[in-house]
């Protein structure tokens, strides 16, 4: 079973001791070690988070730190959330303007990350995807109030300062 603890430390792992957003390939080489049992509770937590992640509040930040963002590139910059660790998930969740610290470079995307598992498990013949263990799905409207492109900057001064 995969703990919350124990996917953030598998994430740390990924990471390699580095300040980027973990690594697909090294994941991949951790999680080839484990049970499809816990791959599949790996990437049933990893998609959650995604899922969490979805608010609009944390879509206006990207899309001042990349200076636009797509639906598709919303989501993967959620992927490169969760992997750059708990610390960059929590600032996330709870003050996004604070994020501009743990831009490393300008790719604030991580899609190969989210596919890992699936991938994994696919080669291993299990036909269950972990994301469909979730009740929610990661591509739905985000929750909260959306923003208005031309005064997204002003409601983040921090990340405007950075990367406006």
């Amino acid at each position: 079973m995969i703990t919350d603890e124990r996917f953030w430390s598998v994430i740390d792992q990924a990471r390699a001791g580095g300040s980027a957003s973990a690594s697909p390939e090294r994941l991949s080489e951790i999680l080839n070690r484990l049970s499809d049992d816990e791959i599949l509770d790996f990437g049933h937590m990893f998609y959650e988070k995604i899922c969490d992640l979805n608010k609009w509040r944390l879509w206006a930040a990207g899309y001042v730190i990349a200076g636009g963002m797509s639906d598709d590139s919303f989501h993967y910059f959620r992927s490169w959330i969760v992997g750059k660790g708990k610390n960059a998930f929590e600032v996330a969740m709870t003050d996004p303007d604070e994020l501009g610290p743990l831009v490393d470079n300008s790719e604030v995307d991580n899609e190969l990350l989210e596919y890992v598992a699936v991938n994994i498990l696919g080669q291993r013949g299990v036909e269950e995807d972990p994301r469909d263990r979730s009740d929610r799905r990661a591509d739905r409207e985000p929750t909260g109030e959306p923003f208005e492109e031309d005064t997204v900057a002003a409601t983040f001064p921090k990340l405007a300062a950075l990367f406006g």
